[in-house]
């Protein structure tokens, strides 16, 4: 959860926390970090903790993951300390795992909870005890010198000592010559069935936290105030939120919507944001990622679809595509925030946001598989570049979507009277951008019918002042990407 700070009333803002402190707590970005890190080690040490009676060598995995666990919350140590019981630890694990019969055994049986994932989260609390070290001494050093220095070391230890290492110790392991396949137990189904519940809420909580960040960017860009660096603070007290309290929903509901310092109210709208972040990603995760982006038109079909197939065995396409989405939603999620807050959109949010999407899109193949000349009697001759014709269909998607969008607004088709619709046009636009005009031409006809039944169907009662043009839209644009496919199978020719 993340508080915003007014830029109308900020009384006794405290100073920013002092050279030596954690860099975790400086920034959102740390604080992100911190939350990724916390979830990701406690699922962990669970998933080992499973398996170790099957083997009980990796009673190491679980003591690693509950020292990240420990370190990324706790403060003790902080500095060279707890650099030196990291560094030892490190140098420990990866000797002990290095001598593994199995190479696959430092990715598997999940990657995101794997002994490779472990040890980079090592890595990344080694860096930042190292950087508390150094900040205590050296006041010069920067972070993002240290950043940049220690992204250079791991790139080599990852591309040349692993790799070294792994060959040196090839010769010493054993090759049985056959294998003997059996049927699962119950224990590993349901460990299995674990696993898989597990990948999803990790996939699902990422997008709350991106909501949390949503909902900080809303109200942040629109007044020219920073986005990233400074810390979540109570708006009434000022005073920096605890780490607890500043997870996405779980923070809410822990702190049971009061400020843990001066007991103001946080508003709901927090909450709510983050859980809207949760459905987006679930939804996707569900409807996109584990099918094989079976929902979208024109994409690669695979014979195999789920979370082994997709998520383990990774299909970059698929994942490429999910990610897209994510951010296309939130961002207009992002713009509904801003329209229910009566802020106008930044001018460069205006220009760069169009600009990202539609250079994904060309850039990447499988971004946007809907042909320009789809849905039409019309194709486009053979030798047209792919490239070219992704290009065609996002610039014609974002025309007809920016179109569609000043002209709602010009009719002021909306919900109320005199209700702010600034983010309409450029929410519109994204879509179209990324989804390309057969899309976003589907989603304006619902949009048009569903702002005709909630106003003149429904009373005062369905249509709350949150319920803005913007925010409509993203609603009708979420339904309607389960059925993309096949809504677009409807008007082929």
């Amino acid at each position: 959860m993340t508080c915003q700070i007014p830029s109308d009333h900020r009384p006794d803002v405290p100073p920013r926390i002092a050279a030596g402190g954690d860099p975790f707590d400086e920034s959102l970005w740390g604080e992100y970090a911190r939350t990724l890190i916390v979830g990701t080690s406690a699922c962990s040490a669970i998933l080992w903790l499973l398996r170790f009676s099957v083997e009980p060598a990796v009673f190491a995995m679980v003591v690693a993951n509950i020292l990240v666990l420990g370190v990324a919350v706790g403060s003790r140590f902080a500095g060279l300390p707890r650099f030196s019981i990291l560094s030892l630890s490190v140098i420990g694990i990866v000797a002990a795992f290095s001598l593994n019969k199995d190479p696959s055994f430092w990715w598997s049986p999940l990657v995101m909870f794997s002994p490779l994932v472990t040890v980079s989260a090592l890595l990344v609390l080694l860096f930042r005890d190292g950087f508390i070290a150094m900040r205590k001494r050296v006041w010069s050093i920067s972070l993002g010198k240290v950043t940049l220095v220690g992204g250079l070391l791991a790139l080599l230890i990852y591309m040349v000592v692993v790799p070294a290492a792994d060959a040196f110790l090839e010769p010493f392991r054993d090759h049985p010559s056959s294998y003997v396949i059996k049927d699962p137990s119950p224990m590993e189904i349901l460990r299995v069935r674990s696993a898989k519940l597990a990948v999803f809420a990790i996939f699902a909580y990422a997008g709350a936290c991106i909501g949390s960040f949503v909902n900080v960017v809303a109200a942040s860009a629109p007044r020219g105030e920073s986005i990233v660096l400074r810390a979540s603070a109570c708006p009434q007290c000022s005073m920096p939120l605890r780490r607890i309290d500043n997870l996405p929903i779980l923070g809410y509901l822990h702190l049971r919507g009061h400020c843990r310092d001066c007991a103001a109210v946080i508003p709901v709208r927090y909450f709510m944001v983050e859980l809207v972040g949760f459905a987006i990603f679930a939804l996707l995760f569900l409807c996109e990622l584990v099918t094989g982006a079976a929902n979208v038109p024109g994409f690669l079909h695979y014979s195999h679809a789920g979370i082994l197939w997709i998520i383990l065995y990774t299909k970059w396409p698929v994942i490429g595509v999910y990610l897209l989405h994510g951010a296309l939603f939130s961002c207009v999620l992002m713009l509904a925030l801003m329209e229910q807050d009566r802020l106008r959109v930044p001018r460069w949010m205006t220009l760069a946001l169009p600009i990202i999407f539609a250079g994904i899109v060309i850039a990447f193949p499988m971004m946007l598989t809907v042909s320009f000349g789809d849905q039409t009697p019309f194709q486009l001759p053979a030798s047209f570049p792919d490239w070219a014709d992704r290009a065609a269909t996002s610039a014609a998607g974002g025309v007809m979507g920016w179109a569609l969008g000043s002209w709602a607004k010009s009719t002021r088709l909306r919900l109320r009277q005199r209700q702010s619709s600034s983010s309409l046009s450029l929410a519109f636009g994204l879509l179209g951008i990324a989804m390309g005009w057969q899309a976003v031409l589907a989603i304006a006809a619902l949009w048009v019918v569903a702002v005709g039944l909630l106003k003149y169907a429904g009373g005062r009662e369905v249509r709350p002042r949150w319920l803005t043009t913007t925010t409509l839209l993203l609603v009708v644009a979420m339904l309607h990407h389960p059925a993309w496919k096949w809504i677009a199978g409807q008007f082929s020719f």
